[in-house]
């Protein structure tokens, strides 16, 4: 049976993944056969994991490294160009067997890395869906404009510009906002009782072990503050986060893994966290000021500039986060700062990247048809 939509995403962040999955539940919502597919599972184990440790390596080792190496490369006609994306479609050749065998009518990338093979199997035709690119940061790298590639969906107009400054018309864009779980929109906006703690979320992304603990310290002394943070998957830092407050004096609840962020989010009345294009989204579209620790340059400065230029949050080094909120939470912002982050973002991008891919699909079938 044929599938209706394949959503091909990378675990290079976790971003690119929450955004397939956003769409992965959208779509199913409206009864549609779909399929996720991980590009780096078409690959050699070698090479995802030489990605993945890049990746992490380049931001939180050496960012300012990352930082000059994409600025350096946000060029189409760069001298490493033809030996990138030669090597990338030797990698990943096997993705482009997988979403044929799916006989998809409509397929998505959330990352850049599978619009190279999946662009260049559509124009020579061994793919015969449209493809769309869905770009899950506020600003567009060079990377992401790839030939072959049907429709751009795009997070807010200056990511536009910057698509059509690499080459790509504005004809084949939408504003659609980068793809979140509607319950993420759905929280109610933030409200602080009189006499009530303050809720702190913090969200540790890619943190250090140093700058998480350095986050937990910066709230001793503080009153009536309630602290939860989630550590993901790093070994052993559910335990070292707890030794750290602890020694420190500050109440918190330390999480590892979290599979309902959405409901973290919501008992929160500040989030603490990275400058990533989907933290920062599902944030906002929660109507949460953030504190945003440890951007990195590249696109997480884009991410950054969005929400403190916006007035829905402030950047931070680790050891003045909790000064900060307990300023905001004295001045009395929180609530007004909560609305100011809910309107800088388009909470309903899953449904509007919909409406662009299956669109197209169905301008096929019914060209077929006449």
């Amino acid at each position: 049976m044929a599938t209706d939509i394949v959503i091909v995403y990378t675990p290079v962040g976790g971003g690119h993944k929450a955004a397939a999955m956003a769409l992965g539940e959208a779509a199913k919502a409206r009864g549609h056969r779909v399929l996720l597919l991980d590009l780096f599972e078409s690959a050699p184990a070698i090479i995802g994991a030489t990605y993945q440790s890049a990746h992490l390596g380049g931001t939180t080792i050496t960012p300012n490294f990352y930082g000059r190496s994409y600025f350096a490369a946000n060029r189409r006609d760069g001298a490493f160009e033809p030996l990138r994306r030669g090597f990338d479609h030797v990698a990943f050749a096997g993705i482009v067997n997988r979403v044929c065998d799916a006989q998809a009518h409509s397929v998505i990338a959330t990352h850049h890395l599978p619009l190279v093979v999946l662009g260049r199997a559509r124009r020579l035709g061994w793919l015969d869906a449209p493809l769309t690119g869905v770009i899950t940061d506020y600003t567009a790298h060079a990377c992401w404009a790839e030939p072959g590639v049907d429709a751009f969906c795009v997070p807010c107009p200056s990511a536009a510009r910057e698509l059509e400054a690499h080459g790509i018309p504005r004809a084949m864009m939408t504003e659609t906002g980068i793809p979140v779980r509607p319950a993420f929109a759905s929280t109610p906006d933030v409200c602080m009782d009189p006499g009530e703690p303050l809720r702190v979320l913090v969200t540790s992304g890619s943190f250090g072990v140093g700058p998480m603990e350095a986050i937990i310290r910066s709230f001793r002394g503080i009153r009536d503050v309630e602290l939860t943070v989630v550590c993901g998957s790093k070994r052993g830092a559910t335990a070292r986060a707890s030794r750290v407050a602890a020694t420190a004096g500050v109440p918190v609840r330390v999480l590892g893994f979290e599979h309902d962020m959405a409901a973290r989010v919501r008992d929160a009345h500040v989030v603490v966290g990275k400058a990533g294009g989907l933290t920062v989204t599902e944030t906002m579209a929660a109507g949460r000021p953030m504190i945003l620790v440890g951007t990195v340059p590249g696109n997480e400065l884009s991410n950054e500039r969005l929400v403190v230029r916006g007035g829905a949050g402030y950047a931070a080094a680790p050891s003045e986060v909790g000064a900060i909120v307990d300023a905001m939470r004295e001045r009395g912002v929180i609530a007004e700062m909560g609305r100011r982050a809910r309107q800088l973002v388009l909470t309903d991008g899953a449904a509007r990247v919909l409406d662009v891919a299956l669109g197209m699909a169905e301008q096929r079938t019914r060209g077929r048809a006449a």
